[in-house]
């Protein structure tokens, strides 16, 4: 018996849409779902699905939309006009009314992964939802960042809950904000045009937010609460997930919402120093005040120069607990004891006795084999894990 290659999702025990999980190209299980479930969505047009069900080899070419990379790669036009590119080509791949997802997409996943998903939704070009669009925004902005087409630009994620005759609906668009001009806007596709895409156009975080409220005041939806994320990573190669959450906003019980927008905004526009910034660096094994070049747009990266971590390899063995896990931490640092001054002193790299590469390597190996010798003793338990990007 053939597994099924499309799952239910439900909101309690409605089914809300069915998401294809068997990849391309579409299985006939899976094309079957989804004439069925479109006629029931929509039973005033059932006679129209069933003509274009029966009728596929008599009906036009439809024509396959082309991502205008020429465009967007080209440094005379603004980043306002590049957007609005990246904008057109995305309604271009029109709304996705079927009821099925064609896409399978896990929030966690990294952008790596992601930006392969992104590929492959521009080669079939089928229609989109919201999520889908705001992962395929975040693919071309990073493409074109790639090439120092687009700088400046910052993207975040905003999740919309709401409530309508007492039915919970969920969207999601892409953030925008740009620091040449100061202006927020917003990427995105949804049934109603004024709850996808905003131009860049809004002076504050709070004025774009509002503007989607009202637009959702007038279809008789009420918010009941916003999620901003952070600002997402400008590789497509990187490893980092999306960041969603990282401000949430209960319309019900938080009426000086505002405040609250403009605090995260303020903390979105200071991300430029993180992710449009020169490679920072990571202490030199040789010498300790000095600084190696360490990849771009990374967490940790900017964490140890925002700390100013000048720990050299020959201490890290002072202190029971490694000091190497200190650089994860965000506690402001301790004074040390005399001991561990004298000891520091003592352990000072010298021209002689430096660390070079194949030392390193030989302490890692070493570390390795001991905490294999545990897992083998069974006093650690291994457990299954798997990676997928």
């Amino acid at each position: 018996m053939s597994s099924v290659n499309f799952v239910p999702i439900k909101e309690g025990k409605n089914v809300i849409f069915y998401l294809n999980t068997g990849g391309y190209p579409l299985s006939n299980d899976v094309w079957d779902r989804m004439w069925s479930y479109a006629k029931e969505l929509q039973p005033s047009a059932k006679e129209n699905i069933e003509y274009i069900q029966n009728n596929r080899d008599k009906l036009p070419n439809v024509e396959i939309p082309v991502v205008p990379y020429s465009l967007l790669n080209n440094k005379t036009i603004s980043n306002t006009e590049k957007i609005e590119k990246i904008q057109n080509y995305i309604e271009k791949l029109k709304y996705n009314h079927t009821g099925l997802q064609f896409f399978e997409i896990r929030k966690d996943r990294p952008l790596m992964g992601l930006a392969e998903l992104s590929k492959k939704m521009i080669e079939v070009s089928l229609p989109i939802k919201c999520l889908e669009a705001v992962i395929l925004s975040i693919y071309l902005i990073n493409e074109i960042a790639s090439s120092s087409s687009l700088s400046g630009v910052e993207k975040f994620t905003i999740g919309f809950k709401t409530n309508s005759k007492g039915n919970i609906h969920r969207h999601v668009v892409l953030g925008v904000y740009c620091h040449s001009t100061g202006l927020f806007g917003a990427l995105g596709i949804s049934r109603r045009s004024d709850l996808g895409y905003k131009k860049l156009k809004y002076s504050s975080l709070s004025d774009l937010i509002r503007d989607y409220v009202n637009c959702y005041s007038d279809y008789l939806h009420k918010v009941k609460r916003i999620k901003i994320g952070m600002p997402v990573p400008n590789s497509n190669r990187s490893f980092e997930s999306i960041p969603w959450n990282g401000c949430t906003v209960n319309f019900k019980n938080d009426k000086d919402w505002p405040k609250q927008v403009e605090k995260h905004s303020r903390a979105i526009r200071h991300f430029s120093s993180t992710f449009n910034s020169k490679p920072v660096g990571i202490p030199n094994l040789k010498n300790s005040s000095k600084v190696a070049p360490l990849v771009k747009n990374s967490y940790l990266a900017n964490h140890l120069e925002k700390n100013k971590v000048t720990t050299s390899l020959n201490s890290l063995n002072i202190k029971e607990k490694s000091s190497i896990l200190t650089c994860f931490e965000d506690d402001e640092d301790e004074e040390l004891s005399e001991v561990e001054v004298k000891s520091l002193n003592a352990n000072k790299n010298t021209p002689e006795d430096s660390t070079d590469s194949f030392t390193l390597m030989k302490e890692i190996y070493n570390a390795n084999d001991g905490i294999n010798s545990m897992y083998s003793s069974g006093m650690i338990k291994k457990k299954q894990t798997s990676l997928r990007i």
